[in-house]
């Protein structure tokens, strides 16, 4: 009876220290990733290009109307090496009730600065829901770009058709401006 007590403790222990052993390894395997990332990385891709420097992809930002549904969302491409001489390349999708065939011009601003884009390419419009999805590309200077990443309160203004769409970002918006500008931005001279 104490040799099967006996056998019966040491397969317990052995069991639990397997189980212990193994939960080891496979955290020690895993990334472990905080859910507030300080570094922005869930906001931005970044990759080498050799000789023309790093290439950035800022994942869509967002804006709203004051008053309804309508949303803009932009992002942003670019590459850097050592100067602010290069064009960033903005593509932007609007949602509203219509269909908006023709940009007369983008502008961002903000309490320092502002950007006007007056060549505003259309990529294709599509039905969303009970509106429409417009999407535009266009291009801006990266150091104009750089600046507005400076102040996060921005007003994203369209202009079509005759009509003025003005969006705004939410505070979430607002965080991710703030933190691609500490992460990013602040990188360039």
């Amino acid at each position: 009876m104490r040799l099967v007590k006996s056998t019966f403790n040491q397969s317990a222990t052995l069991g639990v220290l397997l189980i212990i052993s193994i939960l080891f390894l496979l955290s020690s395997c895993m990334s472990i990733k905080p859910g507030s990332s300080k570094s922005g990385k869930k906001y931005y891709e970044s990759f080498y290009v050799g000789e023309g420097g790093t290439q950035y992809f800022i994942k869509p930002i967002s804006f709203e109307k004051e008053k309804g549904k309508d949303e803009v969302f932009l992002d942003f491409t670019f590459r850097y090496r050592d100067n602010m001489n290069s064009n960033a390349v903005i593509n932007y999708s609007v949602q509203i009730d219509e269909i908006i065939r023709e940009v007369d011009s983008l502008v961002i601003i903000n309490a320092s600065n502002s950007m006007t884009s007056s060549v505003n390419k259309l990529l294709f419009n599509t039905r969303e829901g009970d509106g429409f999805q417009s999407r535009y590309s266009t291009e801006v200077p990266l150091k104009k770009l750089k600046d507005l990443f400076g102040n996060n309160e921005w007003a994203v203004k369209v202009y079509a058709t005759g009509k003025e769409h003005i969006f705004y970002p939410s505070n979430k918006s607002k965080k991710k401006i703030k933190i691609l500008n500490d992460n990013v931005f602040i990188l360039f001279n």
